[in-house]
């Protein structure tokens, strides 16, 4: 959206817009500094020897918002047969990135394809251009989300042939569909394997309809998301197959066929050296199998959701003809941009106590880090350490769904989806960690350490004194327990002073995505919490809702609510996977004395406190803070006072896992 754009629709819908805010990655500034290697959402790793010096290098392709891209990490230590793990250079961007990138290694070249599509080129342009291979994009039956193409010669015939993996949604569906017991009714994930053998000549390739490829009498299947891999994993000379999933772990299809003839037993989970199951931290996996320290084996480099990259090295063992591999190693890289996971949500805070701004953060994977100011306060571009995973009673934090516990599904078992704030929940003077999750569960981690050593002890849940009954969510299984509060999924609790009495109170969506007013209160020596009040209100002079939702619609920018004159703030009326997701921060952001909310959004609408009366508080959007769009699925916001001019100032927590800052206005 240009700037004339948003002038205009300023004067159109009487809302204040700051067009020439930009938002900037924070950085490390922090050399000699190694942190993960990383791109943001989901990592499809393409190792090869990209720069043309003779070792392995990563190129890693990353389809998400706002870090698409393929990019290159360089190895600058050298052979990979000498050093195992080296650390890569900060990433270069090469070009685009999509969904469903796959490197395939003939001659021992890499031949990069997507859905349908070679890129012959892709040494020098990425797959900015692409020839096409003949069939159609989509070679199975019904509606793919996983469509990952490799080329191999599958049957030793000189000619290379087509694999596509394939992953089907049809019979899982998507969300909300548990019984009261918390079993899952629809189906699975589907994934599936279809060769398309190539009838012509490698120059002018001909490919036959696709076939799905069979283990003993049944198709090869994964649980979704099978990224296919054709090698000889336990030296006998012929191609067997491994694949990922859509979760964490890895299945073995051996060839007891021959090179020429395939056929295939029916899969096995690999396992660890350690007599586990291999698995992935997290999960959405892409193996791609080649032999990063010249061993002799296949070792695998693997993506994660997160965007890390690891290392599963084979360690040249067997459990019944199955290769055993090491757990993964997660690749390291000079720092660069600071990150942490992917969809991170920040919270500007003081964790250390030595009077700068510092961050602690959630992710996806449900891990919640402390990321250490180093400059001391009044430094605007700070340097910043790596980012520390919080423990509480000794075992790192990192609440997940398993199971049952994501309305969305089996499938996102690993995820944790942590948003949170801090504040002294207890009144004891010490700063303590309030968390919601995937699971809608809010607790607290009480800080038993001191101002400046925080240690947390174990979870709590946050409880309220219900008026009655604790409403429950319309939709899923989960029942609140006792007095513990159970709200909509993936969004912010913010512990914060709301009617300056000087006890901290909640302000979180309700189980119907109202934004609720919880109320502190004193019972004798006990703190309380009072049922949650309706009370957080559009202005009564706010413009009628529609003209502003439809400009922004026009121009491709997303507005948070349609704010209906003197009505409570209901942020969002979804239900089930549509729920929740509202990322909030509350502060005074104006500098006018009242507490405001920014609100997640392209980077965050303000939400700007107008009046207070007959116990209500009123708000009036008054847009985005800037006219960058960082949004994938959606961005967090928090305040931070780096430069220590006592002046809030924004961090957006993105999709992609960095942080993105911009100086306040107001800030002279």
């Amino acid at each position: 959206m240009n700037r004339f754009a948003i002038s205009l629709l300023a004067l159109l819908c009487g809302q204040s817009f700051a067009a020439e805010a930009t938002l900037t990655p924070l950085k490390y500034n922090h050399p000699g500094l190694v942190v993960d290697l990383g791109v943001g959402l989901w990592a499809w790793p393409l190792p090869m020897d990209f720069d043309g010096d003779g070792d392995l290098d990563l190129v890693v392709n990353c389809p998400d918002k706002p870090y698409n891209g393929i990019y290159f990490f360089e190895n600058a230590s050298g052979d990979t047969a000498k050093n195992k793990m080296p650390v890569f250079k900060p990433a270069k961007r090469i070009s685009k990135g999509a969904q469903n990138v796959q490197v395939s290694y003939l001659d021992g070249k890499p031949v990069v394809l997507t859905p349908g599509n070679a890129h012959p080129d892709f040494l020098k342009t990425g797959i900015e251009q692409q020839v096409k291979l003949g069939p159609p994009a989509n070679v199975h039956m019904n509606k793919v989300r996983a469509n990952m193409w490799r080329m191999v010669d599958f049957e030793s015939d000189g000619k290379n042939d087509l694999v596509v993996g394939v992953g089907d949604w049809t019979e899982y569906g998507w969300d909300n569909a548990y019984t009261a017991d918390g079993r899952w009714m629809n189906g699975p994930l589907r994934g599936y394997v279809y060769l398309l053998s190539n009838t012509g000549t490698n120059e002018a390739p001909k490919y036959d309809k696709p076939k799905k490829i069979n283990a003993t009498d049944r198709p090869v299947e994964t649980f979704g998301w099978p990224s296919p891999n054709f090698g000889d994993f336990d030296g006998d000379g012929d191609l067997d197959l491994l694949c990922g999933e859509f979760l964490d772990g890895f299945t073995y299809f051996q060839n007891t066929g021959s090179r020429t003839k395939p056929k295939y037993a029916l899969g096995v989970r690999l396992k660890a050296d350690t007599g586990r199951y291999l698995t992935m931290d997290l999960e959405m996996i892409t193996p791609t199998a080649i032999d990063w320290d010249k061993d002799g084996d296949l070792d695998l480099i693997c993506g994660d959701e997160d965007g890390r990259v690891a290392l599963i090295e084979h360690t040249g063992k067997f459990d019944n003809k199955a290769p055993i591999y090491a757990d993964p190693r997660y690749f390291q890289q000079e720092a660069d941009q600071v990150k942490f996971g992917a969809l991170v949500t920040p919270v500007g805070f003081d964790w250390d106590g030595d009077g700068d701004t510092d961050l602690i953060c959630g992710n996806t994977a449900g891990y919640v880090a402390f990321i250490e100011n180093l400059s001391g306060k009044g430094v605007e571009q700070p340097k910043w350490a790596a980012p520390v995973k919080l423990t509480a009673a000794g075992k790192v934090i990192r609440p997940m769904a398993g199971p049952n516990g994501s309305i969305q599904g089996p499938c996102e078992a690993k995820w944790g989806y942590t948003t949170q704030t801090i504040a002294d929940w207890d009144q004891d003077g010490l700063p303590d960690l309030l968390l919601n999750s995937i699971l809608g569960k809010v607790v607290w981690f009480k800080n038993i350490g001191t101002r400046q050593k925080p240690q947390l002890a174990a979870a709590q849940p946050v409880e309220v004194e219900w008026n009655g009954s604790q409403p429950h969510l319309a939709y899923g299984w989960l029942r609140p327990e006792s007095k513990a509060l159970l709200t909509q999924w993936r969004t912010t609790p913010v512990g914060v002073d709301w009617n300056k009495d000087g006890l901290t109170d909640l302000v979180m969506l309700d189980q119907e995505g109202y934004l609720a007013f919880f109320e502190r209160a004193k019972q004798g020596d006990k703190l309380v919490l009072k049922h949650p009040q309706r009370v957080i209100c559009s202005s009564k002079d706010a413009k009628k809702p529609g003209l502003l939702d439809k400009a922004l619609e026009h121009l491709k920018v997303k507005t948070p609510v349609a704010m209906t004159p003197g009505e409570s703030l209901r942020l969002n009326s979804g239900i089930a996977g549509k729920s929740g997701r509202r990322k909030i921060c509350i502060m005074d952001w104006d500098q006018d004395g009242k507490l405001d909310i920014l609100l997640n959004s392209a980077n965050a609408n303000f939400l700007r406190q107008e009046s207070t009366s007959d116990g209500k508080w009123f708000f009036t959007d008054m847009g985005l803070l800037s006219d960058a769009n960082i949004e994938g699925h959606d961005v967090s916001p928090t305040t931070v006072d780096f430069n220590a001019d006592g002046v809030p100032d924004f961090v957006g927590g993105a999709e992609d896992g960095h942080l993105y800052y911009m100086r306040n206005p107001k800030a002279k």
